[in-house]
């Protein structure tokens, strides 16, 4: 590594002034316990595995915590901050693999949602009747909390937020059945009722303030959009609450086909599993019909689709690029999905595994794309850590200007020819699929 990020362990000071973000997110503030009790005790570190800490772990001490929502919040502050400087530490010091800091940060990301989620939910469940469950307990709320961001196709950044959408539904297929006495210990409570539809917006309402309210240090975070780039075209307005019948509604009928798209990355996070699995199928079937209805214009559809994502995230898209192989796997996902639905699913990587299984691209196609996905993943990130604000230009990799920027000597080489080794395989599987059709 170069002096900029030597192979000693980089303490606190050298992250923040190696990186803007993560400076951001601590300000000039300290850790202080909000509560008079002792400092709370994270036995969810592992010092022994570089100071990442264990979500496992996390998740049994902070279900301790859910009635004091005070406490809770500076303990989801915590996580994130001290689990993106251990993987930030761990990047530059070359520790950790891509793939593995693609899952701590796809993981980070649903346990922060989920917490935030356990905190709003305990705080309702404390003043109000549930709508549709009651005062039982033990049963699931028939909510789920779905992303539409890079968290949702598993690939995001240090700057990823999950993008949340919440579906709720008062169908009997997701609500438990009640008896007279459920309801009569309903009745009995001090609690207040409120309307299905006014509960489920004040659960969500009450999940993104957590995860979006000022960090200890007096500056804001927003864990709501989807990262730090522009944001594209909003996919449903206001607030993202909505009922299962009008989301089913929304997608399969009425919303423009060329947005449907964007449920390409939507993925379910948390809640009620049944519910979130019935979501995803729906997304599907959207995403279906929206192939059925261009036909051969789909290409033209999901190449101003990613064109759009590309000024978005502030990425060139050329062949070979990230955003382009991407955008190559959904297309070959949306072509053989007839044959093979589990074809549709939203991580890109995956995607790549089942169409090679599928028998759709050889091995070493797949082997080579990934590759480059990877590598490309990982350089942007990196870019994201440091505070990366202007677009990505293939002439900066041209010129070598980003192996300084990055910390990583002969990156911009090593990229541009991972991108021609991509644009080879494209190729190849372009000409075959062509050739194999021609025989039909």
């Amino acid at each position: 590594m170069p002096d900029r990020f030597p192979r000693e362990r980089l303490d606190d000071r050298a992250l923040f002034e190696a990186s803007p973000f993560l400076a951001g997110l601590m300000g000039q503030g300290r850790w202080r316990s909000t509560s008079d009790r002792l400092e709370f005790p994270e036995d969810w570190m592992n010092p022994g595995r570089g100071g990442l800490p264990s979500f496992q772990a996390f998740r049994q001490v902070f279900r301790k915590t859910l009635d004091d929502p005070e406490e809770a919040l500076l303990i989801l502050r915590r996580l994130r901050v001290r689990t993106l400087l251990a993987l930030a530490r761990a990047d530059l010091e070359n520790r950790i693999k891509p793939y593995q800091l693609r899952a701590r940060l796809r993981a980070l990301t649903e346990v922060l949602v989920q917490g935030a989620w356990w905190v709003a939910e305990n705080s309702l469940r404390e003043r109000f009747v549930h709508p549709l469950i009651l005062e039982k307990r033990n049963a699931k709320p028939p909510v789920a909390v779905l992303s539409l961001s890079r968290v949702g196709s598993g690939d995001p950044w240090y700057t990823t937020g999950p993008a949340p959408i919440f579906v709720h539904s008062r169908a009997a297929e997701f609500a438990p059945a009640l008896t007279e006495k459920d309801f009569t210990q309903a009745r009995r409570t001090d609690k207040e009722w409120l309307p299905a539809r006014e509960y489920f917006h004040r659960l969500a309402r009450g999940t993104m303030v957590l995860l979006s309210v000022p960090d200890v240090g007096g500056k804001g975070y927003g864990q709501t959009g989807e990262d730090n780039f522009p944001e594209g075209p909003p996919v449903l307005p206001g607030v993202l609450v909505v009922l299962f019948s009008a989301f089913e509604d929304h997608f399969l009928t009425s919303r423009p086909a060329k947005e449907r798209l964007a449920l390409l990355r939507l993925r379910f996070l948390v809640g009620q599993e049944r519910l979130g699995r019935a979501v995803e199928t729906v997304a599907r079937n959207a995403l279906w019909r929206t192939a059925a209805e261009f036909g051969p214009r789909l290409p033209s559809l999901v190449n101003a689709w990613y064109r759009e994502r590309a000024q978005a995230e502030g990425l060139p898209l050329v062949r070979g690029s990230l955003l382009d192989i991407e955008r190559k796997i959904r297309l070959l996902q949306f072509q053989f999905a007839l044959d093979h639905p589990g074809l549709m699913v939203p991580s890109p990587l995956k995607a790549l595994d089942l169409l090679a299984r599928a028998g759709v691209i050889e091995r070493e196609e797949r082997s080579v794309l990934s590759t480059a996905y990877n590598w490309q993943w990982f350089m942007v990130n990196r870019l994201c850590l440091l505070g990366r604000r202007s677009p990505l230009e293939m002439e900066e990799l041209d010129s070598g200007g980003l192996d300084d920027l990055l910390g990583l000597p002969g990156a911009s080489a090593r990229t541009l020819k991972m991108i021609k080794s991509a644009q080879n395989s494209l190729n190849q599987i372009a000409r075959r699929i062509k050739n194999s059709q021609n025989l039909m």
